[in-house]
Protein backbone atom coordinates (compact mmCIF):
# COMPACT_ATOMS: atom_id res chain seq x y z
CA UNK A 1 0.00 0.00 0.00
CA UNK A 2 2.87 2.39 0.81
CA UNK A 3 4.53 1.66 -2.55
CA UNK A 4 1.25 2.21 -4.39
CA UNK A 5 0.75 5.54 -2.61
CA UNK A 6 4.25 6.66 -3.59
CA UNK A 7 3.72 5.70 -7.23
CA UNK A 8 0.40 7.50 -7.29
CA UNK A 9 1.96 10.62 -5.79
CA UNK A 10 4.68 10.58 -8.43
CA UNK A 11 2.11 10.30 -11.20
CA UNK A 12 2.53 6.60 -11.94
CA UNK A 13 -0.10 3.89 -11.70
CA UNK A 14 -1.78 1.09 -13.56
CA UNK A 15 -3.23 1.87 -16.99
CA UNK A 16 -6.99 1.43 -17.15
CA UNK A 17 -8.01 -0.58 -20.21
CA UNK A 18 -11.82 -0.61 -19.93
CA UNK A 19 -14.35 2.20 -19.92
CA UNK A 20 -16.46 3.30 -16.97
CA UNK A 21 -20.19 3.01 -17.55
CA UNK A 22 -22.63 5.87 -17.16
CA UNK A 23 -26.29 6.58 -17.79
CA UNK A 24 -27.11 10.27 -18.03
CA UNK A 25 -29.01 12.87 -20.07
CA UNK A 26 -27.41 15.03 -22.75
CA UNK A 27 -28.13 18.73 -23.10
CA UNK A 28 -31.29 17.92 -25.09
CA UNK A 29 -32.65 15.73 -22.30
CA UNK A 30 -31.98 12.46 -24.15
CA UNK A 31 -30.73 9.59 -21.97
CA UNK A 32 -27.52 7.77 -22.95
CA UNK A 33 -26.11 4.54 -21.53
CA UNK A 34 -22.47 4.10 -22.49
CA UNK A 35 -22.25 0.31 -22.26
CA UNK A 36 -25.50 -0.10 -24.22
CA UNK A 37 -24.02 2.03 -27.01
CA UNK A 38 -20.78 0.04 -27.07
CA UNK A 39 -22.64 -3.30 -26.92
CA UNK A 40 -24.59 -2.21 -30.00
CA UNK A 41 -21.36 -1.90 -31.97
CA UNK A 42 -21.04 1.88 -31.73
CA UNK A 43 -17.82 3.78 -31.05
CA UNK A 44 -17.91 6.71 -28.62
CA UNK A 45 -15.33 9.48 -28.66
CA UNK A 46 -15.50 11.66 -25.53
CA UNK A 47 -13.81 15.07 -25.40
CA UNK A 48 -13.72 16.96 -22.09
CA UNK A 49 -13.28 20.74 -22.38
CA UNK A 50 -13.42 23.71 -19.98
CA UNK A 51 -14.45 25.18 -22.51
CA UNK A 52 -11.67 27.56 -23.54
CA UNK A 53 -9.88 28.81 -26.62
CA UNK A 54 -6.82 26.54 -26.30
CA UNK A 55 -9.15 23.58 -25.67
CA UNK A 56 -10.39 23.86 -29.24
CA UNK A 57 -6.88 23.51 -30.70
CA UNK A 58 -6.67 19.82 -29.83
CA UNK A 59 -10.38 19.03 -29.67
CA UNK A 60 -11.01 19.91 -33.32
CA UNK A 61 -8.66 17.17 -34.68
CA UNK A 62 -10.57 14.58 -32.62
CA UNK A 63 -13.88 15.96 -33.89
CA UNK A 64 -12.61 15.87 -37.48
CA UNK A 65 -11.48 12.26 -37.06
CA UNK A 66 -15.01 11.30 -35.98
CA UNK A 67 -16.55 13.07 -38.97
CA UNK A 68 -14.21 11.19 -41.33
CA UNK A 69 -16.26 8.04 -40.62
CA UNK A 70 -19.58 9.70 -41.43
CA UNK A 71 -19.82 8.14 -44.90
CA UNK A 72 -18.26 4.74 -44.27
CA UNK A 73 -19.95 4.13 -40.89
CA UNK A 74 -23.01 6.38 -40.74
CA UNK A 75 -24.38 6.76 -37.22
CA UNK A 76 -21.83 4.36 -35.75
CA UNK A 77 -19.22 6.81 -34.42
CA UNK A 78 -20.37 9.52 -32.01
CA UNK A 79 -18.61 12.60 -30.63
CA UNK A 80 -19.50 13.47 -27.04
CA UNK A 81 -18.55 17.02 -26.05
CA UNK A 82 -18.45 17.10 -22.24
CA UNK A 83 -17.84 19.94 -19.78
CA UNK A 84 -14.84 19.07 -17.62
CA UNK A 85 -16.43 19.42 -14.18
CA UNK A 86 -20.09 19.94 -15.12
CA UNK A 87 -19.99 23.58 -14.04
CA UNK A 88 -20.71 25.11 -17.45
CA UNK A 89 -24.32 25.35 -18.55
CA UNK A 90 -25.48 23.56 -21.67
CA UNK A 91 -26.19 26.71 -23.66
CA UNK A 92 -22.63 27.98 -23.18
CA UNK A 93 -21.07 24.60 -23.98
CA UNK A 94 -23.19 24.10 -27.10
CA UNK A 95 -22.43 27.63 -28.27
CA UNK A 96 -18.72 27.01 -27.77
CA UNK A 97 -18.87 23.88 -29.91
CA UNK A 98 -20.75 25.68 -32.68
CA UNK A 99 -18.42 28.70 -32.67
CA UNK A 100 -15.41 26.39 -32.97
CA UNK A 101 -16.80 24.52 -35.98
CA UNK A 102 -17.87 21.44 -34.03
CA UNK A 103 -21.67 21.46 -34.45
CA UNK A 104 -22.16 17.71 -35.01
CA UNK A 105 -21.81 16.55 -31.44
CA UNK A 106 -23.77 15.33 -28.46
CA UNK A 107 -23.22 17.79 -25.61
CA UNK A 108 -23.19 16.96 -21.90
CA UNK A 109 -22.77 18.95 -18.72
CA UNK A 110 -23.03 16.04 -16.31
CA UNK A 111 -20.81 14.87 -13.46
CA UNK A 112 -21.79 11.29 -14.38
CA UNK A 113 -19.20 11.44 -17.20
CA UNK A 114 -15.95 11.88 -15.28
CA UNK A 115 -12.56 12.32 -16.89
CA UNK A 116 -11.06 11.31 -13.55
CA UNK A 117 -12.12 7.75 -14.44
CA UNK A 118 -9.44 7.84 -17.14
CA UNK A 119 -6.39 8.96 -15.21
CA UNK A 120 -4.82 12.41 -15.46
CA UNK A 121 -7.17 15.37 -15.76
CA UNK A 122 -6.39 18.18 -18.19
CA UNK A 123 -8.18 19.95 -21.01
CA UNK A 124 -8.84 18.87 -23.52
CA UNK A 125 -8.93 15.18 -22.76
CA UNK A 126 -10.04 12.65 -25.39
CA UNK A 127 -10.85 8.96 -25.08
CA UNK A 128 -11.98 6.52 -27.78
CA UNK A 129 -14.20 3.70 -26.51
CA UNK A 130 -15.56 0.68 -28.37
CA UNK A 131 -16.22 -3.05 -28.52
CA UNK A 132 -18.35 -5.40 -26.48
CA UNK A 133 -15.50 -5.54 -23.95
CA UNK A 134 -15.86 -1.75 -23.48
CA UNK A 135 -12.21 -1.19 -24.38
CA UNK A 136 -10.32 2.12 -24.22
CA UNK A 137 -8.55 2.51 -27.57
CA UNK A 138 -7.13 5.96 -26.93
CA UNK A 139 -6.65 8.14 -23.84
CA UNK A 140 -4.78 11.39 -24.48
CA UNK A 141 -4.52 14.92 -23.11
CA UNK A 142 -3.62 18.25 -24.66
CA UNK A 143 -1.00 18.27 -27.43
CA UNK A 144 -0.85 14.45 -27.52
CA UNK A 145 -4.26 14.48 -29.24
CA UNK A 146 -4.03 14.44 -33.05
CA UNK A 147 -6.19 13.51 -36.03
CA UNK A 148 -4.21 10.42 -37.08
CA UNK A 149 -4.13 8.98 -33.56
CA UNK A 150 -7.86 9.40 -32.99
CA UNK A 151 -8.74 8.13 -36.46
CA UNK A 152 -6.56 5.04 -35.98
CA UNK A 153 -8.12 4.32 -32.60
CA UNK A 154 -11.62 4.61 -34.05
CA UNK A 155 -10.70 2.22 -36.84
CA UNK A 156 -9.36 -0.28 -34.30
CA UNK A 157 -12.56 0.01 -32.28
CA UNK A 158 -14.71 -0.56 -35.35
CA UNK A 159 -12.75 -3.73 -36.08
CA UNK A 160 -13.25 -5.10 -32.57
CA UNK A 161 -14.82 -8.58 -32.57
CA UNK A 162 -18.53 -8.73 -31.81
CA UNK A 163 -20.42 -11.61 -30.25
CA UNK A 164 -23.32 -13.27 -32.06
CA UNK A 165 -25.78 -11.24 -30.05
CA UNK A 166 -24.26 -8.00 -31.33
CA UNK A 167 -24.69 -9.12 -34.94
CA UNK A 168 -28.42 -9.65 -34.77
CA UNK A 169 -30.89 -7.77 -36.98
CA UNK A 170 -34.02 -6.56 -35.20
CA UNK A 171 -36.66 -6.76 -37.93
CA UNK A 172 -35.60 -9.89 -39.80
CA UNK A 173 -34.25 -11.56 -36.64
CA UNK A 174 -31.14 -12.92 -38.30
CA UNK A 175 -27.94 -13.93 -36.55
CA UNK A 176 -24.62 -13.56 -38.39
CA UNK A 177 -21.30 -15.01 -37.26
CA UNK A 178 -18.35 -15.23 -36.87
CA UNK A 179 -17.26 -11.62 -36.63
CA UNK A 180 -14.56 -11.04 -37.82
CA UNK A 181 -15.11 -13.57 -40.60
CA UNK A 182 -12.46 -15.34 -42.65
CA UNK A 183 -14.24 -17.13 -45.53
CA UNK A 184 -17.85 -18.01 -44.68
CA UNK A 185 -20.33 -15.68 -42.99
CA UNK A 186 -23.03 -17.82 -41.38
CA UNK A 187 -26.61 -16.57 -41.33
CA UNK A 188 -29.26 -18.04 -39.05
CA UNK A 189 -32.97 -17.29 -39.44
CA UNK A 190 -34.64 -17.17 -36.02
CA UNK A 191 -38.02 -16.23 -37.49
CA UNK A 192 -40.13 -17.83 -40.21
CA UNK A 193 -40.55 -15.32 -43.06
CA UNK A 194 -43.38 -15.50 -45.56
CA UNK A 195 -41.80 -12.76 -47.67
CA UNK A 196 -38.90 -13.19 -50.08
CA UNK A 197 -35.61 -12.03 -48.56
CA UNK A 198 -32.55 -11.11 -50.59
CA UNK A 199 -29.14 -9.73 -49.67
CA UNK A 200 -26.24 -7.63 -50.89
CA UNK A 201 -22.77 -7.20 -49.45
CA UNK A 202 -21.72 -3.54 -49.30
CA UNK A 203 -18.25 -2.22 -48.50
CA UNK A 204 -17.36 0.73 -46.24
CA UNK A 205 -17.63 3.15 -49.18
CA UNK A 206 -21.18 2.05 -49.99
CA UNK A 207 -20.20 0.01 -53.06
CA UNK A 208 -22.03 -3.28 -53.72
CA UNK A 209 -19.34 -5.98 -53.83
CA UNK A 210 -21.65 -9.03 -53.96
CA UNK A 211 -24.82 -8.59 -55.96
CA UNK A 212 -28.41 -9.22 -54.96
CA UNK A 213 -28.96 -12.94 -54.31
CA UNK A 214 -31.38 -15.14 -52.45
CA UNK A 215 -30.48 -15.23 -48.77
CA UNK A 216 -29.02 -18.58 -47.72
CA UNK A 217 -27.54 -19.97 -44.50
CA UNK A 218 -24.02 -18.93 -45.51
CA UNK A 219 -22.32 -16.28 -47.62
CA UNK A 220 -18.89 -16.83 -49.17
CA UNK A 221 -16.83 -13.67 -48.53
CA UNK A 222 -13.42 -15.21 -49.29
CA UNK A 223 -13.01 -12.99 -52.36
CA UNK A 224 -13.33 -9.77 -50.34
CA UNK A 225 -10.43 -7.73 -49.05
CA UNK A 226 -9.98 -7.25 -45.32
CA UNK A 227 -12.15 -4.45 -43.96
CA UNK A 228 -15.60 -3.34 -42.79
CA UNK A 229 -18.71 -4.50 -44.66
CA UNK A 230 -22.47 -4.63 -44.32
CA UNK A 231 -24.86 -7.46 -45.06
CA UNK A 232 -27.86 -5.56 -46.44
CA UNK A 233 -30.98 -7.69 -46.09
CA UNK A 234 -34.10 -6.62 -47.97
CA UNK A 235 -37.69 -7.61 -48.58
CA UNK A 236 -40.46 -5.84 -50.47
CA UNK A 237 -41.34 -3.82 -47.36
CA UNK A 238 -38.17 -3.57 -45.26
CA UNK A 239 -34.41 -3.21 -45.45
CA UNK A 240 -31.71 -3.61 -42.82
CA UNK A 241 -27.90 -3.59 -42.68
CA UNK A 242 -25.82 -5.82 -40.39
CA UNK A 243 -22.15 -4.81 -39.96
CA UNK A 244 -19.32 -7.34 -40.05
CA UNK A 245 -15.56 -7.42 -40.54
CA UNK A 246 -13.58 -9.51 -43.04
CA UNK A 247 -10.16 -10.54 -41.72
CA UNK A 248 -8.42 -13.32 -43.66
Amino acid sequence: MIILAILTTLGFGYAQTTATDFTTDDCNGISHSLFDELDNGNVIVIAWVMPCGPCATYTIPAYSAVQSFGTSNPGQVSFYLVDDFANTNCATLTGWGNSNNMPLNTTFSSSDISMSDYGTNGMPKVVVLGGSNHTIYLNKNDNKINFAGVQGAINDALNAPLGIEQAESSHFQLLTFPNPVNNILNVINTKVHSEKITYRIIDALGKIVIQDKKLTTSVDVSSLNNGNYFLKVSSETSSESIPFVVNH
